[in-house]
């Protein structure tokens, strides 16, 4: 039989203390009641959450133990004895709970959302959406689940299906701010920037201490090209946590005012200088701090900011796996020859719109791509995931590394069905008439044997820039911890080494049409390499091309307010400013004479 579990007015009297967060109070209810009834489950199980809350976990635990010691077939006594193991950091204890917990009631939402989400923290994936899909079976408003779910499928690659997670999260649960932000951040990274802001400003009118609605209004400030807005978003989050690492991040990589950021400077000093401060958070700190002091030219301090958070986050990411980098190129080459290509010559669609520009991080794609979008008859998608997504999901559950995906593509229906997943996802806020829509995912020039078996007929325009230009640049960016090459002058050498020999391997084999677009070249004759693009992609000349600055659509990449700005040099040859500060630099390149450009 299943329970119905009712809110008892012990239970509401502590959720009003506590709602105001008067937990001494709460705390004393419990008290109270226990010296009455010690044998009180109830407030066993309550008091157990009130001490795990205030971060006393063996009180808690020894409570909430208590309670189902004394309500042994009591669904919720086992599911908050999995809260406050989950608050202890023992996931598997906490699954063992929430298992117990449904296991006596089956109709228990509540605990087969819990069990849900502890799975998913655990790594299993597959069962943890089985149980949240029960929870919403059984209470089909819970937008909880539906966030929790809505992040299963980001992981998954499924980001339309996540999206409409967080919308129905949103329109369930219309006054939390939690589902409405988790939807405004889906949309911002889907590029429909201007809806998050709306969102973002809904939940800051509704609570103004919103730390993530203010977070994410920063962002959405700087993608639109409004970057003298965002600093004041990070502050407010600063004032209420000075110790928010991304928030100071992102606050001196934009703030102008040198006075009004004189002491968030310090701030972040000594942050990076705390042995007691974790590496994430020195990271982020030093990241920020380093594009503040080269703003202003300062490049030693830079150099030394820089030095400090490379080093926090290859202590907590690791090194590049140099091995299983060549050994992935060398699959590619081996594996992707001419007559590889040659032998499916009927694999995709016809369409010529998808440009796929790809290149190193920070070598100018998105230059290329604010140059192409300004054009009326084209479209910058930004940087989409929806390529490698689909190259995975192709190889249906196969343990193969991604690159492989297009050996493993089985025949000409099922190239043609990802083609058109493909194109939905790179048309979504393209306008109607746009005759070519670029894809700048840099990294995407691991997939282009996938790419060529999609569309046939599609671009690739290939972005380079002085090597040390480029990994000076790379260096100096918070990328993701994925991203190991990053961190190390040495392993970014191996890594644009590799990069350049994988593309010369395309220029051989692959059918699609390639053009190589050197940055250098673009900044100094604009109106030529514009051109030399449009006739690449049989587009007729516009001027509007050499006015990419003033295209006011959001940009999404740490390049956002360089390409806001009229074409300039003083990026080309930057990393003689660092020389002297960053020996580690030459001496990766082999010394200055050793000229790795393109």
């Amino acid at each position: 039989m299943s329970e119905t579990v009712t809110e008892s007015p012990l239970l509401r009297a502590i959720n009003a203390a506590l709602s105001t967060g008067d937990s001494v109070s709460a705390l004393r209810l419990c008290q109270e009641r226990l010296v009455e009834a010690p044998d009180d489950a109830d407030a066993q199980r309550y008091l157990g959450q009130i001490y795990a809350r205030q971060g006393d976990f063996d009180t808690a635990r020894v409570a909430a133990q208590r309670a189902t010691d004394l309500a042994p077939n009591d669904c919720r006594a086992w599911s908050d004895l999995g809260r406050v193991w989950i608050l202890s950091h023992d996931w598997s204890r906490a699954v063992r709970c929430f298992r117990e917990a449904v296991s006596l009631n089956a109709a228990y939402a509540d605990g087969w959302h819990n069990l849900g989400a502890a799975l998913k923290h655990v790594g299993e994936q597959e069962r943890a959406l089985s149980c949240l899909q029960r929870a919403l079976a059984i209470e089909p408003t819970r937008a909880e689940t539906y966030l929790v779910i809505g992040g299963l499928l980001i992981e998954d690659g499924q980001l339309d299906e996540a999206r409409w997670c967080f919308e129905r999260a949103a329109i369930h649960a219309p006054e939390s701010s939690g589902a409405r932000n988790r939807l405004a951040q889906e949309l911002s990274d889907c590029g429909q920037v201007d809806q998050a802001e709306a969102l973002f400003r809904r939940s800051l009118a509704q609570r103004a201490d919103d730390l993530d609605a203010w977070l994410g209004l920063g962002h959405a400030m700087e993608d639109l090209g409004r970057a003298e807005l965002a600093p004041a978003c990070y502050l407010r989050v600063l004032e209420q946590q000075s110790g928010h690492g991304l928030a100071l991040c992102h606050y001196l990589s934009v703030v102008e005012d040198e006075v009004e950021a004189a002491s968030w400077v310090e701030h972040a000093r000594r942050a990076l200088s705390d042995p007691e401060a974790l590496d994430e958070a020195k990271a982020l700190v030093g990241y920020g701090l380093a594009k503040y002091h080269d703003r202003r030219q300062q490049y030693e301090q830079a150099a030394q900011a820089g030095l400090k958070a490379n080093a926090a986050r290859r202590r907590k990411a690791g090194p590049l796996n140099r091995s299983e980098l060549q050994a992935r190129v060398n699959g590619v080459i081996e594996t992707y020859s001419p007559d590889f290509f040659a032998e499916r010559l009927c694999f995709g669609i016809g369409t010529d719109q998808p440009v796929f520009i790809v290149g190193l991080p920070r070598s100018g794609t998105t230059l290329i791509e604010q140059i192409l979008s300004a054009h009326p008859r084209m479209h910058g998608a930004g940087e989409l995931p929806d390529l490698a997504r689909l190259a995975v999901q192709s190889m249906g559950g196969k343990k193969q590394a991604p690159w492989q995906a297009a050996s493993f593509l089985q025949g000409e229906m099922a190239s043609r069905l990802s083609a058109h997943e493909y194109l939905r996802a790179l048309r979504r806020n393209a306008p109607s008439g746009s005759v070519r829509i670029s894809d700048k995912q840099p990294l995407n020039y691991f997939h282009l044997a996938f790419a060529a078996l999609l569309f046939p007929n599609a671009r690739v325009v290939h972005c380079l820039r002085d090597a040390r230009d480029n990994a000076l640049s790379i260096w100096m960016e918070n990328f993701n911890h994925d991203q190991r090459y990053a961190t190390d002058f040495e392993d970014l050498t191996f890594f644009i080494a590799e990069e350049r020999r994988l593309m010369a391997h395309w220029h051989e084999a692959l059918p699609l049409p390639i053009l190589d677009v050197k940055y250098e070249t673009v900044v100094s004759d604009l109106e030529g390499q514009a051109r030399r693009l449009l006739d690449f992609l049989g587009a007729p000349w516009d001027d509007r091309c050499l006015n990419f600055h003033q295209n006011d659509r959001a940009v999404q990449t740490p390049s956002r307010w360089q390409v806001r700005q009229p074409i300039y040099t003083k990026s080309v040859g930057r990393w003689k400013a660092y020389a002297s500060h960053l020996p580690q630099l030459n001496e990766a390149f082999g010394g200055e004479d050793n000229n790795q450009v393109l």
